[in-house]
């Protein structure tokens, strides 16, 4: 079984392998329960200075190492308390205002299927469509409010321990650039759907 630092830096290394680098890192510890959470916030290549008009799509990654993990890391025979890794995409958009929340839905779903697409070709039949959340966020403008951005938000979750067999470090860094080389590829797709020609100095990543 491998320990949290163990988790944390295989996670590095397929962010970095993926082309991907971290805006934030933010680790937090719950004394009364005694569970430990990691959040990760990660982009593609993008111009600065970083606006919500050139906010490329990105991923967070969250996780919980609970007290059950922490004492399998340190040889106890407990069964595996699930290990999940939460995986969110968010599209920020200052343009598509004129197109309804449907159709803004299944372009981000059509994004995310050629993904898996090109990733899991054998199994595309079994995947389902990912649910998206869309947000319209407003701001005062005189005495009105006006549209300032539609935000395009999605949640998936793997649980390690369903795929990750043999439990040791180097089948958990292939598992883990796996899953981040499909992170990177739906971002690709997700921008190549929403910003075809590029959104100010963001470098669209390849995603033929």
């Amino acid at each position: 079984m491998v320990t949290y630092d163990d988790l944390v830096l295989a996670l590095e290394d397929a962010w970095l392998s993926a082309g991907l680098h971290e805006h934030a890192l933010i680790e937090s510890v719950i004394p009364a329960t005694h569970d430990r959470t990691c959040k990760i916030e990660l982009f593609p290549e993008h111009g600065e200075p970083l606006t919500l008009a050139t906010m490329p799509p990105w991923l967070e990654i969250h996780f919980t190492w609970s007290p059950v993990h922490q004492l399998i890391s340190e040889g106890r025979d407990l069964p595996a308390d699930p290990l999940e890794l939460t995986m969110t995409y968010t599209v920020t958009l200052t343009n598509h205002r004129e197109r309804s929340d449907i159709e803004l839905v299944r372009m981000f779903q059509r994004a995310v299927y050629h993904a898996f697409e090109r990733h899991f070709p054998t199994e595309i039949n079994d995947v389902e469509p990912v649910a998206v959340e869309v947000r319209r966020i407003y701001q005062p403008a005189g005495q009105r409010v006006e549209l300032e951005t539609v935000q395009l938000v999605s949640s998936t979750m793997v649980d390690l321990f369903e795929q990750w067999e043999d439990r040791d470090s180097q089948s958990l860094r292939r598992l883990l650039r796996s899953e981040l080389s499909l992170a990177r590829t739906i971002i690709a797709n997700l921008s190549e759907t929403f910003h075809p020609h590029g959104n100010g100095g963001y470098r669209s990543v390849d995603a033929a």
